[in-house]
């Protein structure tokens, strides 16, 4: 009596990086079981909980003397697990330093132990405007397929407010130079007004109002 033959054929699996393992499973692909015999033990793979491809071993499965077992394998695939994250609008004022550049994981999960390294970045500028926040450094490593949702960081005017100094003079007499202290707010590094203060028309004795003429900061301002 020889030994009779029987084939199986692992099924392929796969799962997430951080899910846990599927059952192994295998289906008899040549041959027949006879009566009540039934296998023992179980499917294997190779160790590894890093994304990739792991062969599905025979391991212990096994029929008893009476069958020849032929084993063909199959591979457990472990796909990179999808997170999304989404940076944080942000703000400042002309002339601040940068707020902190953060972001919300918005879809998907971290496995526990795994963190995030590096930093979001942003377009460079220093002026009023709008500059896109962009991830920068920022990963999970290659476990991951990170999907990044950007923002903007908007540089707003800087609130400056001047106030003229009153003047007055003799009539006949030539205008004294138009002067104005800042009464609220500072200048940023080495900005400097341009520009400079005029008044209403007129020589005859009375009040000419002095005005903010062509006084200017610029545009990252708010004069």
């Amino acid at each position: 009596i020889d030994q009779r033959a029987v084939t199986i054929t692992a099924d392929p699996k796969s799962k997430t990086y951080g899910d846990a393992d599927p059952a192994l499973t295998y289906q008899i692909t040549s041959g027949s079981l006879v009566g009540s015999d039934a296998f023992t033990g179980a499917l294997t793979r190779v160790a590894g909980e890093n994304a990739g491809s792991y062969a599905i071993q025979q391991g212990t499965l096994a029929l008893n003397g009476n069958y020849n077992l032929n084993y063909v394998g199959a591979n457990l695939t472990i796909s990179k697990r999808p997170v999304t994250i989404t940076a944080d609008p942000q703000s400042k004022t002309y002339g601040e330093a940068d707020p902190a550049l953060t972001y919300e994981i918005t879809s998907g999960t971290v496995v526990d132990g795994d963190e995030f390294s590096g930093s979001l970045a942003r377009d460079a500028g220093e002026d009023v405007g709008s500059y896109e926040i962009t991830q920068g450094s920022v990963t999970l490593g290659s476990n991951y397929d990170l999907t990044y949702v950007g923002a903007d960081l908007v540089i707003g005017k800087r609130a400056i407010e001047v106030a003229a100094d009153a003047k007055g003079k003799v009539y006949g007499d030539s205008d004294p130079e138009l002067t104005y202290q800042i009464t609220s707010g500072t200048l940023v590094g080495e900005d400097v007004f341009s520009g400079s203060l005029t008044r209403e028309a007129g020589e005859d004795v009375g009040a000419y109002a002095i005005q903010q003429g062509s006084l200017t900061l610029g545009g990252n301002y708010e004069l």
